[in-house]
């Protein structure tokens, strides 16, 4: 027979696989280019320190390993009849038998050895010359909890795991008991423990959207000492996280088979084997399984409860999962510290995976966003529509107001006539050092969201780090998949040319996503395509899983859901599709720190579910973009529709007929339009208005459009007289609010605080899915 063995963590050297990265020049590049740095520079020059390090030497490890088997093929080694390979070199082990291609591989292989890497506070040791029954039995016998037996190499040579002050301060016990041997290793992890719990959710995450090929040859599974069943691999690999390496077991399951010790290639870094002599050690302790043994499962372990220190700091959506028990059906309890994703909040800085989203004009007021920073949740300062010394202003109070490192965002608004205000409000951005933006209304990424994206870029041990991060809220998919993917070379090329950014910042934003996180968002207050977050949300989340999978050097990417939220019910529903985070909107304008009126308040405040409709934006005018308003009470959105009907029907304001004419100017407008166009002419930039003056169409437009303006800044106002002129935007999400907490102390907004509703509304959420899944599971 022939086998081949690849050796795991701990067979790294300096110089290793310097010949294989010649001979394989393409794979090699293609491993530099998943990695971000030169793989061969790193195994031959090290430092050693930095090789051993585990996020560098199981990628290192895996790419030495797969091109050392493919090496040993090409100069006439003999196809093996069974694979297998120690710990992190069971993926070369798979590639090998065709279930990985060697990018795929290595990927997988990186992402693991990254959140491996993450670990801290464990420890491991070696122990020689007590068996595996023994060990156990000390480890019960001693009431030590936190040690796990981690590694069977051979019968008499296992390694321990756990926390590292227990690991270190256990040596007296099995010293004690007999072992000749005990050594604690140089790590920082509990690997193969339940302790690395929190970082198997996150691989099973990231692992979910790969594919995984059937077996060539088998190879034998670290976690059941058998040969890999093809549907069952995925899962295995993940279980193999936690699960000790049951490497004695499979190397007696070998000698079951036939195998002898001649028959046994070890496949990995040059120098002296490590892997081969296990496979003499374990024939010679304790032979291979004997008939009852091959026939029967794995040996019972001894029992691994779950640590205490679990969290589901990485789930995505609905917190702890639903849990198959026989044939009984139980959950874990959701609470407010499970709900969502835990990622998201470590990612942003946050308690709880809520925000409230940017209201234009300053209705997201510093308050509110003060108010929320406070309460530990994402405010998003309402830019949109101000002028930059304001937003300046607003900035440095909100700064001068909350904790330090409290995060909060400002919103960038797509200005798709007047790129130039993006660009005024990147270089406050970038002057105040601004790093988080909710970018909204866009259809296409802008020059001015690259450059800003770029001047947070740097690259942090072959990863990218992204300090000027992104939340895109967008309501179609295809505008979603443009943020999730690098930066539009011919932007790159263009700020390169006007030296707005440098060759480095150039090269790291081909590397990551333009956007950290996307906000669906569906039918809303203010601009809106009317979607729907059970038919947006699914598409946006496939798309996240193609592009965390394009980028899995830049970091994780979130899915937040945004639109139409404004009850526990609608809150839940979203985080069952797969939302990692919540934005709500309409609901916070009506609340104290809202930056309206005291009178657009009482009207939101009394508003239901039907009291809403669409409308077109001014912000859009031209192209027909729709916005949802309050219709309760007001005739704007006629209004605003009969405005829209006369600029497609006429050519210029002198062809409007008299009556018509007069209706806008005395109802809508107060003045006429010549009066109208001279506040525009002192307000615009000389060449809009130049451009007015030749083209009539242009000029009827902007003048319609002050009326937009103006009846958004009546209602800011509280111009009571002007009342039937508000523009409010306002979705459905605020009647269904008002019908939720009708008769508590919400319901008059006087009572209301963002920061109250947000912590409010995810408590009931909690409570809410809690009872859902409790009558779901019986």
């Amino acid at each position: 027979m022939s086998v081949c063995m690849f050796p795991g963590q701990g067979a790294q050297r300096l110089g290793m696989g310097q010949d294989i990265f010649v001979r394989f020049k393409d794979l090699k590049e293609q491993a530099d280019d998943i990695l971000g740095y030169d793989l061969a520079r790193l195994c031959k020059d090290g430092p050693i320190e930095k090789l051993s390090q585990t996020e560098y030497t199981q990628p290192a490890l895996y790419a030495v390993n797969s091109l050392q088997y493919l090496k040993y093929l090409e100069d006439g080694g003999r196809t093996p009849e069974y694979l297998l390979g120690h710990s992190v070199s069971e993926y070369a082990a798979l590639f090998a038998a065709g279930v990985l291609d060697f990018a795929t591989g290595l990927k997988i292989v990186v992402k693991r050895g990254e959140l491996m890497s993450e670990a801290q506070g464990g420890g491991m040791a070696a122990v020689l010359g007590l068996k595996a029954n023994e060990i156990e039995e000390i480890l019960r016998s001693e009431g030590i909890h936190d040690v796990f037996a981690a590694n069977y190499n051979t019968p008499k040579q296992i390694v321990l795991s756990g926390i590292k002050q227990s690991v270190i301060g256990a040596e007296r016990q099995f010293v004690d008991a007999g072992a000749s041997h005990y050594k604690v290793l140089q790590v920082s992890g509990a690997f193969h423990t339940p302790f690395m719990e929190k970082a198997c959710r996150r691989f099973a995450e990231f692992i979910s959207c790969f594919e995984f090929e059937s077996q060539n040859i088998p190879v034998i599974s670290n976690v059941t000492a058998r040969p890999h069943v093809d549907a069952d691999i995925a899962a295995r690999m993940i279980e193999q996280v936690t699960s000790p390496v049951r490497w004695s077991d499979s190397l007696r399951y070998l000698l079951a088979k036939g195998v002898s010790f001649s028959d046994i290639q070890e496949v990995g870094p040059e120098g002296p084997p490590i892997v081969r002599p296990m496979f003499k050690r374990t024939e010679l302790e304790a032979g291979p399984l004997d008939s009852a043994e091959l026939a029967a499962e794995l040996p019972p372990l001894m029992e691994r409860p779950k640590t205490e220190k679990q969290d589901d700091s990485h789930t995505r959506g609905l917190g702890k999962p639903i849990e198959m028990n026989g044939s009984a059906v139980k959950f874990s309890h959701v609470s407010m510290e499970n709900i969502g994703s835990r990622a998201f909040c470590e990612a942003f800085g946050v308690r709880y995976p809520y925000g409230s989203g940017a209201m234009y004009q300053g209705i997201a007021s510093a308050d509110l966003v003060i108010r929320m920073a406070k309460a530990g949740l994402l405010g998003i300062f309402g830019a949109a529509g101000l002028p930059i010394p304001q937003i300046k202003a607003a900035i440095a109070r909100i700064r001068s107001n909350i904790p330090a490192g409290r995060p909060f965002g400002v919103n960038f608004i797509a200005h798709l006539n007047r790129p130039h205000l993006e660009d005024e409000l990147t270089d406050l951005l970038l002057a105040e050092g601004v790093s988080l933006i909710e970018a909204s209304a866009f259809m296409d990424v802008t020059q001015a969201l690259v450059r800003y994206r770029a001047k947070g870029l740097r690259s942090e041990s072959g990863r990218v780090q992204a300090d000027n991060r992104v939340i895109a809220k967008v309501s179609r998919p295809d505008v979603a998949s443009q943020f999730l993917r690098s930066a539009p070379e011919p932007m790159i090329k263009k700020l390169l040319h006007e030296k707005a950014i440098t060759e480095e910042e150039a090269d790291l934003l081909r590397r990551v996503p333009m956007a950290d996180a996307i906000c669906v968002e569906a039918d809303s207050g203010g601009h809106t395509d009317q979607g729907m977050p059970f038919a947006l949300i699914p598409p946006v989340l496939k798309l996240r899983e193609a592009a965390e999978e394009a980028f899995d050097l830049s970091g994780r990417i979130f899915v937040g859901a945004a639109g139409g939220i404004g009850t526990p019910e609608a809150a839940a529903a979203v985080l069952i599709l797969g939302a990692d985070f919540i934005i709500t909107g309409s609901i916070n304008q009506c609340t104290v720190e809202a930056g309206t009126s005291a009178a657009v308040k009482d009207m939101l405040a009394d508003v239901n579910v039907y009291d809403t409709a669409y409308a077109p934006s001014g912000e859009m005018f031209e192209l027909g973009s729709k916005i949802q308003v309050l219709k309760k009470g007001v005739f704007f959105p006629s209004r605003a529709e009969k405005l829209v009907a006369t600029y497609r029907q006429h050519d210029s304001l002198e062809t409007i007929e008299p009556k018509l004419r007069s209706q806008i100017e005395d109802r809508y407008l107060g003045r006429s339009f010549g009066e109208v166009f001279e506040q525009i002419a002192k307000a615009y930039p000389a060449e809009e208005i130049e451009r007015a003056q030749r083209m009539p169409k242009h000029k009827m437009a902007l003048v319609f459009k002050r009326y937009y303006r103006d009846t958004t800044d009546w209602a800011l106002k509280g111009m009571t007289e002007r009342k039937v002129d508000f523009q409010v935007h306002c979705g459905p999400a605020q009647g269904a609010f008002n019908q939720w907490v009708a008769g508590s102390s919400l319901e008059a907004w006087q009572n209301r605080h963002a920061d109250a509703i947000g912590l409010h509304l995810l408590e009931q959420t909690a409570d809410l899915l809690n009872r859902r899944l409790s009558v779901f599971t019986g």
